[in-house]
């Protein structure tokens, strides 16, 4: 699914053309707003409201930055929309090694996720706890920090991270409700989880500022 700009291009078609054989009021359970026109859906995605417009094919955060949706998320989005309407989750957390085709791909997972958390927060778990904050996640009682993201309203991502030490480096993981790969592929799973992490890093003082190279 996520590949270059043809392969973006493509998903995105499928996308909103399986999104439009819904009828829209069929959303409402996976957690959208539907509009009274009918023709706009509003979905909290994190800590922010995205709005889906049918008619025109564009998605737009309500909050007023100028940020684009990612071609990543906008495929998430389409995804999650159509795959989610008669899923629910079940409250018991998994490792992605558990998901169709994870165990395969979890050297990869591994390294566009668990890596870049422990790359970017291996000595400032302080950082990454303020990140998921800003994000309205819910503290977990596990590790060093932990905490759960509602990265869709019926799609709970858990963050585990634990402080090294001399002896023993900095590690993580990440894990999903047992119901996700019933709603979303399991390649959009691992998008899903990079995603997540690089919006932790934008949200902590790990970001680079503008300019910096």
């Amino acid at each position: 699914m996520i590949g270059g700009r043809d392969s973006h291009d493509d998903a995105l078609r499928v996308g909103w053309d399986s999104l439009k054989e819904c009828g829209i009021s069929e959303f409402s359970p996976a957690g959208a707003t539907v509009d009274t026109d009918a023709s706009q859906l509003r979905l909290k995605v994190m800590d922010r409201i995205c709005t889906i417009d049918l008619s025109s094919e564009r998605m737009s955060y309500e909050d007023g930055e100028r940020e684009e949706v990612s071609a990543y998320l906008r495929i998430l989005i389409l995804h999650y929309l159509v795959g989610a309407r008669d899923k629910s989750p079940s409250g018991a957390m998994v490792s992605f090694r558990e998901f169709e085709g994870g165990a395969l791909y979890y050297s990869a997972f591994k390294k566009r996720t668990i890596d870049v958390l422990t790359g970017t927060f291996g000595d400032d778990a302080d950082s990454l706890r303020r990140a998921g904050e800003r994000l309205g996640a819910t503290t977990l009682m596990s590790g060093s920090v932990s905490f759960r993201v509602m990265f869709f309203p019926k799609l709970p991502v858990d963050v585990l991270f634990w402080l090294g030490d001399e002896e023993v480096p900095s590690s993580a993981n990440i894990l999903f409700d047992e119901t996700a790969g019933k709603m979303i592929a399991t390649e959009d799973l691992s998008a899903l989880a990079g995603v997540l992490c690089i919006r932790l890093i934008k949200s902590s003082s790990k970001a680079e500022p503008v300019g910096s190279k």
